[in-house]
C-alpha cells in the first residue's frame, strides 16, 4: 500500500510538471522569443530532444552539411554542440565521460548515441537532477586534477566548459578553493588531464565559444590563437574541426575566418539581469555566443 501511494504521488508530480512545462513553452512561443525569457529553458530542452532523435539531422551534423533553415532560431549553442557530439560518437560500448555535465538531461542520456555507454559525469557541484536509474555515475571535482586512472575512458565530451577553467566559477560551486579565479591559461592543464584519462586511440569532443578574444571574468571566449594553443596542448594524432555561426535566422556551418570577429552577448550585463543596466538585446537576439568551435581530437 505504501509503495502504491508513493508511485501515485510520483505519477501525479510528473503529470503536473509536464503541464507546467507545456504551459511555459506555449508562453515562450507567443512572445518575441527573447533568449532566457520565461519558457526559454523548457523550449530549448524540447527542441534539443527533437533534434537528437532526428536521424537525418544527425547525419547532417556528422557529414558537415548545411543545417535546415532557421535551425536553432534564437537558441544558444547547446542545440549545436550536443547534437554534433552525439552524431560523431561511435556505436560501441565503453566508458564515456561528460566533463562539465552539459549532457545531464534525461533526453540526452537516454539517446541512442549513449545507449551502450557507461556514462560518468564530472562537475563542480551536485546537479539539481541526477539520473542514477540510467546508470550514470557522478563525480565532483576539478578538471585540472581529475581523480580517474590513466587511459580509462574511450570517449570524452567537454561541452562549453573549457572556457570556464581558471575563471571565476563561484556561480557554479561553493568550494572557493576550486571555484575562485586563478589563471585563464590553466585550461591547458585541463586539456592535458582529459588526454591523460583517455585510452590510446580515444577521442575528445570539445566545444567552446569562438570569435574575437573576450574575457568576461566568469569565462573567456576563444580566438584562433587559443584554439591552436588548445590543439597543441592535446597534440592529437588526428583532428577534425567544425565552426558554427549564429545568424538572425538561426545557426549554420561556417569557418574561422568568417567568425573571427564574432562577439559574445553577456545577458548578465543586460537590463534583464542587472537592474542598474540599460543594455538591451542586439537586433539579432543572440543567446550568448555568435560562434562555437567544435573539435574532435583523437589521442
Amino acid at each position: 500500500m505504501i509503495s502504491t501511494a508513493i508511485e501515485l504521488q510520483a505519477k501525479a508530480k510528473k503529470i503536473a510538471w509536464k503541464k507546467l512545462h507545456q504551459k511555459r513553452v506555449a508562453t515562450y512561443l507567443k512572445s518575441d522569443r527573447r533568449p532566457w525569457s520565461p519558457g526559454y529553458d523548457e523550449y530549448r530542452l524540447e527542441y534539443l530532444a527533437q533534434s537528437i532523435s532526428n536521424p537525418a539531422l544527425a547525419q547532417i551534423f556528422k557529414d558537415g552539411g548545411a543545417l535546415p533553415d532557421k535551425y536553432g532560431f534564437r537558441l544558444d549553442a547547446r542545440v549545436i554542440e550536443i547534437p554534433w557530439v552525439l552524431s560523431r560518437l561511435p556505436d560501441s560500448d565503453g566508458d564515456f565521460l561528460d566533463a562539465g555535465s552539459a549532457l545531464n538531461h534525461e533526453c540526452v542520456l537516454e539517446s541512442e548515441a549513449l545507449r551502450k555507454k557507461r556514462t560518468t559525469i564530472v562537475t563542480l557541484a551536485p546537479e539539481g537532477q541526477a539520473f542514477w536509474r540510467l546508470g550514470v555515475s557522478y563525480v565532483f571535482g576539478d578538471m585540472r586534477n581529475l581523480f580517474f586512472k590513466n587511459e580509462w575512458f574511450s570517449e570524452i565530451a567537454c561541452i562549453s566548459t573549457i572556457e570556464h577553467i581558471g575563471m571565476d566559477n563561484t556561480m557554479y560551486a561553493e568550494d572557493l578553493n576550486i571555484a575562485k579565479r586563478s589563471d585563464p591559461g590553466e585550461f591547458v592543464l585541463a586539456v592535458k588531464e582529459l588526454k591523460r584519462v583517455l585510452k590510446p586511440g580515444g577521442v575528445l569532443y570539445i566545444t567552446f565559444p569562438f570569435g574575437r578574444y573576450e574575457n568576461h571574468g566568469w569565462f573567456q571566449q576563444f580566438d584562433a590563437v587559443l584554439v591552436d594553443t588548445l590543439i597543441d596542448a592535446f597534440a592529437p594524432s588526428r583532428r577534425h574541426e567544425a565552426i558554427f555561426q549564429y545568424h538572425p535566422d538561426g545557426w549554420q556551418l561556417s569557418n574561422r575566418e568568417a567568425c573571427k570577429d564574432c562577439e559574445f552577448f553577456d545577458v548578465h550585463t543586460s537590463k534583464y539581469s542587472d537592474p542598474n543596466s540599460t543594455i538591451e538585446y542586439p537586433p539579432d537576439y543572440p543567446a550568448g555566443e555568435r560562434a562555437v568551435a567544435c573539435l574532435e581530437l583523437r589521442k
